[in-house]
Parts: C-alpha cells; structure tokens; sequence
C-alpha cells in the first residue's frame, strides 16, 4: 500500500509525501482438531465428510471441506 499525503498552499503550489505500508501475512491459519480416527468393517460405514473451519489472524474463519482418497488394499 502505498499512502500518499498532498500539500496544496494557496497559490496552488503542491509537495507530497509517501509512505510504503508492507503487508507481510507469515502466519499459517490454525487448524482444529481432526475427527478421531476411524476403523469401520465396510467402505459403506466410512461416515460422510464434514467441513472444517480453521481460524487466520488476517482472513478470519476458513472453512475447508475435505478430499478423500482410498487405498485399495
């Protein structure tokens, strides 16, 4: 971001300044607890997924929704 002030004097004279704002988000939303592990007799009792919702000092509330992916063996 860039913020800029201008200075206008009677006889429409101008002079400015800037000042440079860096916005420099490090910090890794955090993630809830993951539902507890699971072990089911048949592929048909796995429950369905349910959405997450992780927490960011910048962009709030993040809900995520979950992928799932399946070993066969």
């Amino acid at each position: 971001v860039t913020r800029t002030w201008t200075f206008t004097d009677s006889c429409n004279n101008t002079s400015s300044v800037s000042q440079t704002i860096t916005v420099s988000d490090t910090t890794a939303p955090v993630a809830p607890a993951a539902p507890a592990d699971l072990t089911v007799e048949c592929i048909d009792d796995v429950p369905a997924p349910i959405d997450l919702t992780a927490t960011d000092n910048c962009a709030g509330d993040i809900v995520a929704t979950p992928v799932d992916s399946t070993d066969n063996s």
